[in-house]
């Protein structure tokens, strides 16, 4: 509902594909107020069967890729999963991936900020990410915008500034600024 409502307001609006739409996720998605009234495209199949005469395509967004994504290409299909992909579950977006051949990117974090634990974000966040991008060309503000400020941080005290005359603490963490990583052009 987030992605969907986030992308109604944007001024590039993407077109977005919900793939997997049967069972289970089918009942949960059919009991959302107005669902049947989405414009988007909806799908029973999985992404890799409904786009499978274009799979050289696909680019499945995973933060364990070493690809990095700089560009957004409108001729590729850009795939978000709903798969958390950490602790027990780590590389397994990469895994899939690799298993059906299909590219891989990941979103150049790195490249404009260091995040406090792993890069791994959520579906929404990736979206409106991506959606950002595509009205500003700006991956940085983009990052800077969408990514919580818990996340934005070192996670040891010596990388930390002083915030409002306050040093940077365990317990205030939440109040540490962010550290931007020089670009690299």
């Amino acid at each position: 509902m987030y992605c969907y409502a986030v992308n109604g307001r944007c001024s590039s609006p993407a077109h977005l594909w919900l793939t997997g739409c049967e069972g289970e996720m089918e009942t949960q998605l059919q009991r959302l107020p107005g669902f049947d009234k989405w414009i988007i495209e909806k799908e029973k199949q999985s992404y890799i069967k409904a786009f499978s005469d274009r799979k050289d395509d696909l680019v499945y967004l995973t933060a364990d890729s070493e690809t990095v994504l700089h560009e957004l290409d409108p001729t590729k299909v850009y795939i978000v999963g709903g798969l958390v992909d950490r602790n027990r579950w780590k590389g397994i977006t990469m895994k899939k991936a690799e298993e059906q051949g299909i590219h891989t990117a990941k979103l150049p974090i790195g490249a404009y900020m260091k995040m406090s634990s792993s890069q791994v974000l959520t579906v929404n966040q990736v979206i409106e990410i991506l959606l950002k991008f595509l009205e500003t060309k700006d991956w940085k503000g983009s990052f800077f915008q969408v990514i919580p400020q818990r996340k934005r941080t070192e996670g040891d005290s010596e990388n930390c500034q002083e915030v409002d005359g306050e040093d940077c603490e365990e317990e205030t963490e939440k109040k540490k600024r962010c550290l931007e990583v020089p670009s690299h052009d």
